[in-house]
């Protein structure tokens, strides 16, 4: 491929993310992006494929409409000069370590994902460092991804669930069945607490943090060895939590 073929191709990616952005709610079939941008189908489909591919952009079941995709959402995540969210979170983060003495974790949700923006260590000696600042995870996977899948109507529960399906089986244990179970009993509770997956002996509670009148836009958790999340303490911990979001969601209101 030559330099300047390799950048048109670049230069027609970005024209069709930018369509794609610009009704992202609806999304955009096909045809509509060829008569946007005025590209021939077979260039248009090659590069839709692609794109889909690298997460960019997803391409719904039903009405094979394009929307951008995770990776969109997570580059705007972390290319942002001051998360506000983040930045709003911290000091709660470091009061609800300081109170547990446990792991604690932001979940921010991006698309059908949940990504750790922030962590705090707490005083027990036992760490429990489930994630690392900047993972991503299918939502549903992991205590804070299942406190925000939870909030979705079943219609966009199973979009995501479809959007990872390829993601979620390389998790032991997890599957369409137990990821359905689980958001039906962390919606009876209010809170989810789920043992965490690919760390024998660690168990975590997670509640969502939602905007007036929306699902959650994240979630704070609580990761710690398995005796020390014992049901009672569960409750606890999710009060901590609870009153946390309350605090956020408050001050995020100000904000705007």
């Amino acid at each position: 491929m030559t330099e300047r073929s390799g950048t048109q191709s670049l230069e027609r990616g970005i024209a069709l993310l930018r369509e794609v952005a610009s009704r992202n709610r609806d999304g955009l079939k096909l045809v509509d992006l060829i008569s946007s941008t005025g590209l021939d189908r077979s260039t248009a489909h090659r590069l839709l494929k692609c794109l889909v591919a690298e997460q960019m952009l997803v391409q719904s079941t039903i009405g094979k409409r394009y929307h951008l995709g995770p990776l969109s959402f997570y580059l705007g995540l972390m290319g942002s000069d001051q998360d506000t969210l983040r930045d709003t979170a911290a000091p709660l983060l470091t009061s609800i370590a300081e109170e547990t003495g446990d792991t604690v974790f932001l979940m921010i949700r991006v698309g059908t994902e949940a990504i750790c923006a922030d962590r705090r260590e707490g005083h027990y000696p036992i760490k429990t460092f489930v994630v690392e600042v900047g993972t991503r995870r299918p939502l549903g996977i992991g205590a804070g991804g299942m406190a925000i899948l939870s909030t979705l109507n079943d219609d966009d529960v199973d979009v995501a669930m479809r959007s990872n399906a390829e993601r979620i089986v390389r998790f032991t244990g997890f599957s369409d069945e137990s990821i359905q179970a689980t958001v039906a009993a962390t919606r009876k509770r209010g809170y989810s607490m789920m043992d965490v997956p690919f760390l024998s002996g660690v168990r975590a509670v997670g509640y969502p943090i939602c905007m007036p009148g929306g699902p959650a836009i994240a979630a704070f958790s609580v990761a710690a060895i398995a005796p020390r999340i014992t049901s009672q303490r569960s409750k606890q911990l999710a009060s901590i939590l609870s009153q946390a979001a309350t605090d956020l969601t408050k001050k995020l209101a100000m904000t705007r």
